[in-house]
């Protein structure tokens, strides 16, 4: 998962930054540094809470999977349509 992320987020960051005026693209790496950091820190201990419920690791983990995976499939459908709406 950490190689998957190391190969991802600097084209998502080039896109992102690609995308914006050159005069705010301080402010949008600002954004995307900030989201990426919060969104981190929420997941790890959303997934921590589900996955270190006594006797119930299996449980916890299969859960925190399945809303990983489901928030990736809306993600996914997101920019999806968010793409073929603006060209």
């Amino acid at each position: 998962m950490g190689g998957g992320l190391g190969l991802l987020v600097p084209p998502l960051t080039s896109t992102l930054l690609g995308s914006v005026e050159k005069a705010r693209s301080g402010v949008a790496a600002g954004v995307v540094n900030s989201t990426r950091q919060t969104g981190s820190v929420l997941g790890v201990a959303l997934f921590g809470s589900l996955i270190g419920q006594e006797n119930a690791f299996l449980l916890g983990a299969r859960a925190a999977l399945t809303i990983s995976a489901l928030l990736l499939a809306g993600a996914a459908a997101a920019i999806t349509i968010g793409g073929r709406t603006k060209r």
